[in-house]
């Protein structure tokens, strides 16, 4: 069983499904459907773990009972939690308003706690882990890939500022990435994620993804799904795409892959994307 770090962020989803998302002026009738486990490194971890990989999951919990009810989900999913630590603020919380058609607009409350570094001063012992997840270097530091050299090392895009962002994949949707990539994007990378650099992801919704490498690309069209609930897509996608390369698959095989745990993520109405995955049964060579 091949061993996993997720160092992100974990949150409370309320949702409130809606006829359709709201524009400027508008006044709609809405239904409140509660509140579940989110946050996108919490969803690829929990995913994971759906995949028989083990997962301990690192990262701030707030100090309210909010707090508590996340912890518990996340270790009902499979995902150890006794590297996480307590941050002095309220819990994230999301408001997703979700209309008929599955799509959805996230709006971020309370956020206090998630736009500082988190006092994780240094990195955990990770050496030992097949692969490491990283939710940004914004909010973890970036010895954890000093500790991890061997490791699997999976980033989202880096942000606007960044001067350095090491990891071996870069993965997430285009409009995550700087406008100026679009032409080159590994050798954009590369300036500042280093010599590490394997491959980039770029995914495009309904027109699929794109891996770039050093030497040549990979195209995965998108599978047609019925949409319930686009939530969490791009957090199934990632841990597809992981959990296959952790398994020594190539990259053609982990982009079909990625693209198919995407597929099944939006067909259930969910932000984790755990079940879905074991409900049709999508599993990766190597995850036992």
């Amino acid at each position: 069983m091949t061993e996993v770090a997720v160092f992100g962020t974990a949150a409370a989803d309320v949702i409130v499904q809606v006829p359709r998302l709201p524009g400027p002026g508008d006044h709609l009738s809405a239904t409140s459907l509660g509140w579940r486990l989110g946050g996108g490194s919490a969803n690829l971890a929990c995913a994971l773990a759906a995949a028989g990989h083990r997962v301990e999951f690192v990262g701030p919990f707030g100090n309210d009972p909010m707090a508590n009810l996340l912890l518990a989900e996340i270790e009902r999913y499979g995902v150890g939690t006794g590297r996480s630590f307590r941050a002095e603020a309220p819990t994230p919380r999301a408001l997703i308003l979700l209309d008929q058609s599955g799509e959805r607009t996230i709006l971020g409350l309370d956020q206090e706690f998630t736009t500082d570094v988190y006092p994780l001063l240094d990195a955990p012992e990770v050496g030992t882990v097949d692969g490491v997840y990283v939710e940004t270097y914004v909010r973890f530091p970036t010895a954890i890939a000093d500790r991890a050299p061997a490791a699997l090392l999976v980033l989202t895009p880096p942000v606007a500022s960044a001067a350095h962002w090491p990891a071996d994949i870069v993965v997430g949707s285009e409009r995550q990435y700087p406008s100026g990539w679009s032409e080159a994007p590994f050798e954009a990378a590369r300036a500042i994620v280093g010599p590490r650099l394997r491959w980039v992801v770029v995914t495009r919704g309904p027109q699929g993804a794109d891996a770039y490498g050093p030497h040549h690309s990979v195209h995965v069209d998108a599978r047609p799904a019925r949409q319930v609930d686009a939530t969490g897509a791009g957090d199934a996608f990632a841990a597809g795409l992981m959990s296959m390369l952790l398994a020594g698959r190539d990259i053609g095989d982990a982009m079909h892959a990625a693209a198919e745990a995407g597929a099944a993520s939006v067909e259930v109405f969910q932000s984790v994307p755990a079940s879905a995955i074991e409900a049709l049964g999508v599993t990766w060579p190597g995850s036992g």
